[in-house]
């Protein structure tokens, strides 16, 4: 029995994943006023956006795809028996709930999951959801795998500002770490999907050192991990040599995630 995975926009993709036939990417959108719109990691590069997103007068606002761009995905892998849907986590968005309406609708097998995070966090387990079906797991195998890296799954992301969580309505509990006296600079994790306080740090080498403390075990001992920027390469290329290796990919977050978190967030996740 052959498995096809689908996922959305707000995971992070190592290189060559999205070439796959046997994976579909369905895009959330992110839009400047009522007349621009964007589809996530298709329309604009990062650069692009980016720069628009700190030239404009205009808050970005995000939103879910639609049960129909799920379906679709669906019908695209006929040639599969099943199809696993892993989604961003839907405390963070609704996009877990057009992916369930979409199986509803669908004319073969379809699971879905939340994977409870989002990005970096999200592209750890899709890969390992694939290194599973690679070595010829079925459908309940890669369940079983998907599962346990959504458990094991950990993510802390760095802010300069929480004006971007706070203007999109994502800050959750982690309001209480706002401040602007002093260099205050948040660092915030995924909690059940959630995002929540972690520490609260003055100065961006405090700030990189707590992210620096919570990844280093994971690396020594060999676990997957990720590192992740908005715009910002330079913090997260000094993790990484200050880290020195392990099994890592690094990516560019895109505008979507971008538009929550804004320019020079950066941040890491492990397994």
């Amino acid at each position: 029995m052959t498995l096809a995975v689908v996922t959305d926009s707000m995971t992070s993709f190592s290189p060559g994943v999205l070439e796959r036939p046997d994976v579909r990417m369905v895009p959330l959108t992110f839009h400047f006023g009522t007349e621009e719109g964007y589809r996530d990691k298709l329309d604009l590069t990062d650069e692009e956006f980016y720069r628009k997103l700190e030239s404009s007068n205009v808050f970005p606002t995000t939103s879910q795809p639609s049960a129909g761009e799920f379906v679709e995905a669906y019908d695209s892998l006929g040639a599969y028996d099943h199809v696993l849907v892993l989604t961003t986590s839907a405390k963070i968005s609704g996009t877990y709930n057009s992916a369930v309406s979409a199986a509803d609708m669908a004319d073969r097998p379809v699971e879905v999951l939340d994977m409870r995070s989002a990005e970096i966090g999200s592209g750890l387990i899709l890969n390992e959801v694939l290194e599973a079906i690679d070595g010829g797991g079925n459908l309940e195998e890669a369940l079983a795998t998907a599962r346990s890296a959504i458990a094991r799954c950990r993510a802390w992301f760095a802010v300069g500002t929480l004006e971007y969580l706070q203007r999109g309505g994502r800050i959750g509990r982690a309001q209480r770490l706002a401040g602007t006296a002093l260099d205050i600079r948040p660092v915030l994790t995924l909690e059940d999907g959630e995002i929540v306080p972690h520490k609260r740090t003055r100065g961006r080498k405090r700030q990189m050192a707590a992210m620096l403390e919570e990844i280093r075990p994971a690396v020594d001992n060999g676990r997957p991990y990720s590192l992740g920027h908005a715009n910002a390469p330079e913090p997260v290329a000094e993790i990484s040599r200050q880290l020195g290796g392990g099994e890592a990919f690094s990516v560019s977050i895109s505008g979507v995630i971008g538009s929550h978190v804004g320019p020079g967030a950066y941040g890491v996740a492990r397994l």
